[in-house]
């Protein structure tokens, strides 16, 4: 019967095979950010590709991690760029916004403020 330790050090070498001349091993899983119709997977992983350094890898797997679609490598500087620009993003969105207004009279002299427009985040909630 197969140990545990057996059965991972089995899968990395499944894993390590050559696929064509394409070499990788899957260091380790961070997650999955979503899953297409066809069973696919978009994972955030710790891939080293080759001989090379591992980067984190985002990109979509079949379920047995035996085909692979386009994909992104990232150093460990390039994620924590990432990370910072992500959150200025996301920060914009969430934003604690004051829902209490003070009361104006309906006709206050004041035409539409011109400048709303450019008070408003360059960027909106992305959506799918």
């Amino acid at each position: 019967m197969k140990t545990e330790k057996w059965l991972l050090i089995e899968s990395r070498i499944i894993q390590m095979a050559e696929r064509g001349k394409l070499k990788f091993e899957i260091i380790e899983k961070f997650g999955i950010l979503s899953t297409s119709k066809s069973g696919w997977n978009l994972e955030l992983n710790l891939v080293q590709w080759g001989d090379n350094q591992p980067k984190f890898d985002l990109r979509s797997w079949s379920v047995d991690h035996t085909k692979m679609g386009k994909g992104v490598g990232l150093t460990h500087d390039e994620l924590t760029q990432l990370q910072q620009i992500s959150q200025k993003i996301l920060g914009a969105e969430n934003q604690n916004i004051t829902t209490h207004f003070a009361q104006l009279p309906e006709d206050d002299g004041f035409g539409p403020d011109a400048d709303f427009e450019n008070d408003r985040p360059k960027v909106t909630r992305l959506s799918d």
